[in-house]
């Protein structure tokens, strides 16, 4: 039996590459309900040349619909998300209201599929951050493979990690600053434009960021703690779309480099690139579907000791594909 989904936020960057996603990866469903906070809104959306009228959230009837996902804000996810639970239907939030709580299921489509029992029972499932993810995958063909004991990672991240915001105010700004006017960075700390922020989001007591304990938290969740620890450093770069980490693992034996390519080499995830191809967020990670890795080293002495840099869109392959992922879990589940 197809299930019914209903998208609030279907006019978002992240909302029409979830709708793209799932005409590319030809997902069927009984109906399809776009949702706006407008009402009056005469619209439609157009899925495998289907068209799906647009109804205003206020007066929609949850329980019409299987999964419900909210691309939208936080505010506006904490108005309806118990409205649309209480009604029976399954909430897929990506707003990251709940992130790093530690009560709701984050649930990464490649690594804890088995849990998603709990996400069905909860009625509350939410993906992880793009930058979770992209450290992720590759940490856990490590951790399986050979076993992870510390981990050092730094984010740079694109502005589209701040939603629309980021990308609409980086490209004002830089239409501003290019005319010899001052740039107009409201919403942020800083000027975007040219420019790099050391770091993203509030600084807490210990000079890490909310963001960067989120990361840390997600990654272990799914993966484990680590004996030696994660220490992630994000900062936000200059970019519309794209992010790049420089990663450094500890391993718990020795292996050689032969044996760490192989193992990448080995899983559908990432994708090892050539030792001398020049990567950039521009050209090689718009529109991919995996996790680029790059510049793959080992140091010597130790034996235990690599670094790499990985790529990945995070607008796309971090949160549009993730979406829909976990929306094929769920209807695989709820179809049993």
């Amino acid at each position: 039996m197809a299930l019914n989904i209903a998208l609030y936020g279907y006019d978002t960057d992240i909302g029409k590459l979830i709708i793209e996603t799932l005409e590319e990866q030809d997902f069927s469903f009984a109906n399809f309900f776009p949702l706006s906070p407008l009402t009056g809104e005469y619209d439609a959306v157009q899925i495998k040349r289907q068209n799906y009228f647009v109804e205003p959230i206020s007066k929609f009837d949850f329980s019409k619909a299987d999964i419900a996902l909210f691309i939208s804000t936080q505010d506006e996810t904490s108005q309806w998300v118990k409205k649309a639970q209480e009604s029976g239907c399954i909430v897929l939030d990506n707003s990251h209201l709940y992130s790093g709580d530690g009560h709701t299921l984050t649930l990464f489509p490649e690594l804890n599929e088995f849990q998603i029992k709990e996400a069905v029972e909860s009625r509350l499932v939410i993906p992880p951050l793009a930058p979770s993810l992209q450290l992720a995958l590759p940490l856990s063909v490590l951790d399986d493979e050979f076993g992870v004991v510390k981990v050092t990672a730094t984010s740079l991240e694109s502005v589209s990690e701040q939603g629309r915001l980021g990308t609409e105010t980086l490209a004002h700004e830089t239409t501003l600053l290019l005319n010899g006017m001052s740039g107009e960075h409201d919403g942020f700390p800083a000027q975007l434009a040219f420019n790099l922020h050391t770091h993203v989001g509030n600084l807490s007591e210990n000079n890490y960021t909310e963001h960067e304990n989120t990361i840390r938290t997600e990654v272990q969740q799914v993966i484990g703690r680590f004996e030696g620890g994660i220490d992630v450093t994000t900062i936000l770069v200059p970019i519309f779309y794209g992010h790049t980490q420089i990663v450094h693992v500890e391993l718990d034996r020795v292996t050689s480099l032969e044996k760490i390519e192989q193992a990448f080499n080995d899983c559908e995830f990432v994708t090892l690139c050539e030792k001398d191809q020049v990567l950039t967020p521009v050209t090689d990670s718009i529109n991919e579907r995996s996790v680029l890795i790059s510049r793959l080293r080992q140091d010597t002495q130790s034996g235990k000791s690599f670094s790499f840099v990985s790529l990945m869109d995070n607008s796309r392959r971090g949160e549009a594909i993730s979406c829909v992922n976990i929306v094929k879990l769920l209807a695989k589940y709820m179809q049993k």
